[in-house]
């Protein structure tokens, strides 16, 4: 992208995937997400929305901040820079200098002052686990999280020791957090994946 002629970032899911993230953003108020690019375009385009957008990436977060300041946004839209360390494609740590830093990209965002509950979380992004117990764990009301990547991925299919997706569609599973406390006795498995990036 460069700074003249700014690309609009697309969804990259597939078409029936597309769609349903479509319709639950559309049904949302507040969305967060882990990971951004297309997905958070398409929320801004929306009116009456608040939007959270993790991201590690620097370069990308400057460009998706230079392309939503360009194109304008209907919702506002705050991209908040997780600093897990240098990166390559994807938003990749390059390598493990960082690492007591990494519990902070899906952590820190709920401790930001301007956080608002999220009614959809989008999980789209790095530390993918670990994304969905810090809604686990940091949601206090009925919540709605789309993880993709989960149907083709069993590794992300330790989730379902707490809960299972109640649909999925393509890659994308969703599942329905209600207010309820993780088990202790699933700590060393929550926090483990704390430290994996991938």
């Amino acid at each position: 992208m460069s700074e003249q002629n700014l690309e609009r970032p697309e969804l990259t899911f597939s078409p029936e995937v597309a769609d349903w993230v479509r319709e639950h953003y559309a049904a949302a108020r507040v969305i967060l997400e882990y990971g951004s690019g297309g997905s958070t375009v398409l929320a801004s385009e929306m009116p009456g929305k608040t939007i959270f957008s993790v991201e590690n990436d620097r370069r990308w977060l400057r460009a998706m901040q230079a392309y939503l300041d360009q194109a304008g946004t209907q919702s506002p839209v705050h991209l908040h820079l997780a600093g897990v360390g240098k990166t390559r494609k994807w938003g990749h740590p390059v390598d493990n200098s960082r690492f007591r830093r990494y519990h902070l990209y899906p952590l820190e965002i709920w401790d930001h002052p301007d956080f608002v509950h999220p009614d959809l979380v989008l999980i789209d992004g790095r530390f993918r686990e670990a994304c969905f117990y810090a809604a686990m764990l940091r949601c206090t009301k009925n919540t709605v999280v789309l993880f993709d990547d989960y149907v083709n991925r069993p590794k992300y299919h330790r989730v379902e020791t707490f809960i299972e997706p109640v649909e999925t569609r393509g890659r994308m599973a969703k599942f329905e957090l209600r207010k309820k406390a993780l088990p202790r006795e699933g700590l060393t498995q929550i926090v483990g994946a704390f430290s994996n990036a991938f």
